[in-house]
């Protein structure tokens, strides 16, 4: 049986990523690399990025240096690394607090929305897509980096056994892959350009999607 979307409490979640803030960057760094090295490549050819969910900023250095850059997040502690981060480096980027449920941002505003390891964390994801989809350029693409639920073995075990700590967490662990599926089967005109799968042991996958 598929694994149903499970409701997440908006004020556990945001509770939650301002108490990982001081550490994120030394517990998710590593096994998030590949695929935020591989979200960058996608993105190289774009003028206007979007991150939505830039919490620490650890995408913000692999991004072209060229582009012009916007990440948002909920969490002001998350965010507050990643100002001190665009400073250390001299990097430049537009970095605001914002739900990604409502941004703020006009209608076809960016080449490439970039929603790295978001789905899974926020309420309501079909809400988020519809945003990202909105505010995407006619031409452009949407970057999901995510990871879905295992069908079997050990990872859905795994998975299974921390459903009851989400909240703590964060982050749905057993996060249907329907929930975008879904949304993209009712968005005829998005185009799924590739479906990838990433290391390590292939916990997370890339999805672009292509607006006519």
């Amino acid at each position: 049986m598929a694994p149903r979307l499970d409701v997440l409490d908006q004020q556990a979640s945001d509770a939650a990523y301002d108490r990982w803030a001081p550490i994120y960057d030394l517990v998710f760094n590593l096994p998030f690399d590949p695929s935020r090295k591989a979200a960058a490549k996608a993105a190289a050819r774009a003028g206007d990025i979007l991150v939505v969910g830039v919490g620490t900023g650890l995408e913000l250095p692999l991004l072209p240096r060229a582009a012009r850059v916007t990440g948002i997040d909920v969490s002001r502690p998350m965010l507050d690394v990643a100002r001190r981060r665009v400073a250390r480096l001299g990097l430049s980027a537009d970095l605001r607090e914002m739900d990604a449920q409502a941004l703020s941002f006009p209608d076809a505003s960016f080449d490439m929305c970039l929603a790295p390891f978001v789905m899974s964390v926020v309420p309501d994801p079909a809400k988020v897509l519809d945003e990202m989809w909105r505010v995407t350029r006619p031409g452009g693409e949407m970057l999901l980096v995510n990871h879905f639920a295992s069908e079997g073995g050990i990872k859905a075990a795994a998975e299974k056994a921390l459903e009851g700590v989400s909240g703590w967490l964060g982050w749905r662990p057993r996060f249907p892959f329907d929930a975008v599926g879904g949304w993209l089967a009712r968005k005829p005109e998005a185009t799924l350009l590739e479906r990838r799968e990433m290391p390590p042991l292939a916990l997370f996958t890339l999805l672009r999607i292509g607006k006519p």
